[in-house]
C-alpha cells in the first residue's frame, strides 16, 4: 500500500484535474489558463491526502466512496464557499454555481479514487467503547467553540502581520455577530463532524489520525483552493490566507482530534487512546 501512495495519487490528481476541466468546458465555456496549470499541483495535494485516507480506512466500496465524497465536498467546497459568501467574495449566484460545481465533481471523483485502490484487502471494522450521550455532547460543543477561538485569533493575527489584506476586504467584512453565528452554528459543526468521521474510520495510531485531520482541515479547507489563480481573490490575499488557514486549521484539527478520540476495543486495533 505504501507503494500505491507513491504513484496512484498522481493518477488521482490527473483525474480530478480532468473533471474540473471537463465541467468548466461543459458549463462555463472556460478555456485553459494558468489556473488549471496551478490546479494540477492543488489537485495533487488533495489526491495525496484523500489517497492516504482510502488506503488506511476501514470502509470499503460505496461506503468508502461516500466517506471520501463527504470529506472532500464538506471541507473542500461547502465550508469554504459559505465563508466566501459572508465576506462578499462571492455573491449568492456565484456561491450556488460553485457549490453545484463542487458537488458534481466530488460525487464523480470519490468513486474514481476508491477504484484506483480496489486491490486492497478487506479489514475488520474498528470497534469503540461506547461513550455516553452527555460525554459526546460537551466534547462536540467544546470542539465547536474552540474553532471560533482559532478562527478569530487567526483573523486578528493575519490583519496585524499582513495589514494589506484589509484593503481587499474594505466594505466586505460582515458584522461580528454574523461571523460568530456562521462559525458556531454551521462551519464549526461541519469540521467536528468530519473529524469524528475520520477518527472513527482511520486505522492508524492516534498521532497519525490527528495529523491527518489537521491536514484535511488545512489543505482541503483552504491551502489547495488558494493555490490556483482566480478572478475572485488577488495573489497577495491568497498568499496571506494560505498561511493563516494552513496553520490555524491544522492546529485546530490536531487539537480537537485528541478531544474527540475514543477508546478502541477488540483485537483489531492500532492503539488504545484514553477517554
Amino acid at each position: 500500500m505504501k507503494a500505491d501512495l507513491s504513484y496512484k495519487p498522481v493518477a488521482g490528481a490527473l483525474i480530478l484535474s480532468a473533471l474540473y476541466l471537463l465541467y468548466d468546458y461543459t458549463f462555463s465555456s472556460a478555456g485553459i489558463n494558468d489556473g488549471y496549470a496551478w490546479g494540477i499541483l492543488s489537485n495533487y495535494l488533495v489526491s495525496l491526502l484523500l489517497s492516504y485516507y482510502v488506503v488506511y480506512s476501514q470502509r470499503h466500496g460505496w461506503k468508502l466512496a461516500l466517506m471520501v465524497f463527504a470529506i472532500y465536498f464538506l471541507i473542500g467546497h461547502f465550508n469554504l464557499l459559505v465563508e466566501a459568501l459572508i465576506f462578499g467574495v462571492t455573491d449568492r449566484s456565484q456561491t450556488l454555481l460553485e457549490m453545484l460545481r463542487g458537488l458534481v465533481i466530488s460525487l464523480l471523483y470519490a468513486p474514481w479514487l476508491v477504484t484506483l485502490f480496489n486491490g486492497r484487502k478487506e479489514k475488520d471494522a474498528l470497534q469503540f467503547v461506547a461513550r455516553p450521550y452527555w460525554n459526546w455532547s460537551w466534547r462536540i460543543m467544546l470542539a465547536n467553540f474552540i474553532y471560533l477561538v482559532f478562527y478569530l485569533t487567526a483573523g486578528i493575527v493575519l490583519t496585524i502581520v499582513y495589514p494589506d489584506v484589509l484593503n481587499f476586504y474594505e466594505g466586505k467584512i460582515p458584522p461580528m455577530d454574523v461571523m460568530i453565528e456562521t462559525q458556531l452554528l454551521l462551519r464549526g459543526f461541519i469540521f467536528v463532524f468530519v473529524a469524528i468521521l475520520v477518527l472513527r474510520t482511520l486505522n492508524v495510531p492516534m498521532r497519525n489520525k490527528a495529523v491527518v485531520v489537521g491536514l484535511i482541515f488545512a489543505i482541503l479547507g483552504g491551502v489547495a483552493q488558494l493555490i490556483p489563480p482566480n478572478d475572485l481573490m488577488p495573489s497577495y490575499v491568497r498568499l496571506g490566507h494560505g498561511f493563516e488557514v494552513g496553520i490555524s486549521n491544522f492546529l485546530y484539527g490536531v487539537t480537537i482530534s485528541y478531544l474527540l478520540r475514543q477508546r478502541q476495543s477488540g483485537s483489531h486495533t492500532v492503539d488504545q487512546p484514553e477517554d
